[in-house]
């Protein structure tokens, strides 16, 4: 078995980032949506997609153990975890794998297990969030986006220091893309990133191309209380000039 962990956060594009991958081992022509459940069983159990997988850990290792794929995506996208669903949830400090261990490891067969970091441009990615969620124009769960951006932050610092994905050269970079899918899945990109299917897009009547995913951040503004806490936290500016460097 081959385990890939996406850790991202909400609204990165992760999910159209997966489904590229999928489609492209899968050798279709992207137009599959392959994310509808939490647990997606592909092609007749070859392949199993766990969507939000830092929810209910135990059930997912009771899955995997069942199906036995030769490719297993766990993508995760939110700063909390549960090992079951009706427990408590705690916060994630580190981007290291929520599941998988020397035991498990053993026992499923891994011959190959990657732990890739995949992250979107703050302000597009935060736009996006803030459409989704218009309680925080609100001022609403202050202390919530300040855990997203604590995550962002954690994850950031990981995607910098393992040479991660970047949706934003993704979607642009044909160069890009390759090399990912090659480290990825040992397959060369045949697929255009925007022709994949991610989840519902947070703005309405918005077509995807390269320009307005790239320019989210125009379609919204950013209350004042959310600027300053972004323009106060030094380490988050210096992480986001350093990220402004490779885009």
């Amino acid at each position: 078995m081959k385990i890939i962990e996406i850790q991202a956060i909400r609204r990165s594009g992760h999910h159209a980032f997966t489904n590229w991958l999928i489609n492209n081992l899968l050798d279709t022509d992207g137009s599959i949506g392959y994310c509808n459940d939490k647990y997606n069983i592909i092609n007749n159990g070859e392949v199993l997609w766990v969507n939000e997988a830092e929810y209910g850990l135990n059930q997912t290792k009771k899955v995997i153990s069942e199906v036995k794929p030769n490719y297993t995506f766990l993508t995760y996208e939110v700063f909390l975890y549960k090992h079951n669903n009706d427990s408590r949830p705690h916060v994630k400090d580190n981007i290291n794998s929520l599941l998988l261990t020397p035991y498990l490891k053993e026992k499923w067969g891994v011959t190959s297990a990657i732990n890739f970091s995949f992250v979107r441009e703050f302000w597009n990615n935060f736009a996006s969030l803030f459409t989704l969620f218009p309680f925080y124009q609100e001022g609403d769960r202050i202390d919530e986006v300040q855990q997203w951006i604590n995550y962002y932050k954690t994850s950031l610092k990981y995607n910098f220091k393992t040479n991660g994905g970047i949706f934003d050269l993704w979607i642009q970079n044909e160069k890009y893309a390759n090399n990912i899918s090659n480290h990825l899945i040992n397959k060369d990109n045949k697929l255009s990133p925007l022709d994949t299917t991610g989840t519902k897009s947070s703005f309405k009547n918005s077509k995807l191309t390269v320009e307005n995913l790239l320019t989210r951040n125009n379609l919204v503004t950013f209350p004042d209380w959310f600027m300053e806490m972004v323009n106060t936290d030094e380490e988050l500016l210096e992480l986001l000039n350093k990220q402004q460097s490779l885009l």
